[in-house]
């Protein structure tokens, strides 16, 4: 697909530049949000009952995954960012010692890089490969752990949340209840 037209082109340059894993949740998360439960609410196939249960669960299933999802993708790139560590000491970058199991074979990295007119390492482009391996580094590890967050957190979550949205529509309205008197 091409892309003719400046002002979409610069808004997607910018956001595969500053969005990345966590926030791709969010959205993913607001955005179910917003039209699933709807969804659920107009599915004529079904009683009304059937209708709102439906809904509530599936508000429970977008917060819960939403939640769990961010947190394990923030706590997945700050895993790998503390144990990515390393110095940059006369244009050579040097390991942290017992904080850089997941430097990467640096040579390779600083070797594609432009050299800056004095022939010394460009450090603010290191910097930004360096942030986007982290981040690239740190969402491989959260969807690791995802295989166990889904079931030891997710499930329980979504589980205990449904309970609470379904306690809340099947609640009889105050005007029901003085009306039933």
């Amino acid at each position: 697909m091409i892309i003719q037209n400046n002002f979409l082109k610069q808004a997607l340059n910018k956001a595969g530049k500053y969005l990345h894993a966590p926030e791709q949740r969010i959205i993913l998360g607001a955005t179910a949000l917003a039209t699933q439960p709807f969804i659920d609410l107009n599915n004529k196939s079904v009683d009304k009952e059937t209708r709102k249960t439906s809904a509530a669960r599936t508000v429970a299933k977008i917060i819960a995954g939403t939640l769990v999802g961010v947190a394990v993708r923030y706590a997945g790139i700050k895993f790998i960012k503390n144990n990515c560590r390393y110095l940059i000491k006369n244009g050579q970058i040097l390991p942290v010692e017992g904080k850089s199991y997941f430097l990467p074979v640096v040579k390779k990295m600083v070797d594609g890089l432009k050299k800056t007119a004095t022939g010394s390492l460009n450090i603010v482009e290191f910097e930004k490969r360096m942030d986007k391996y982290i981040k690239a580094m740190g969402t491989l590890a959260a969807t690791i752990a995802m295989i166990g967050t889904n079931f030891l957190l997710d499930a329980p979550l979504t589980k205990w949340l449904t309970k609470v949205f379904v306690n809340m529509v099947n609640k009889p309205s105050e005007q029901n209840k003085t009306e039933g008197k």
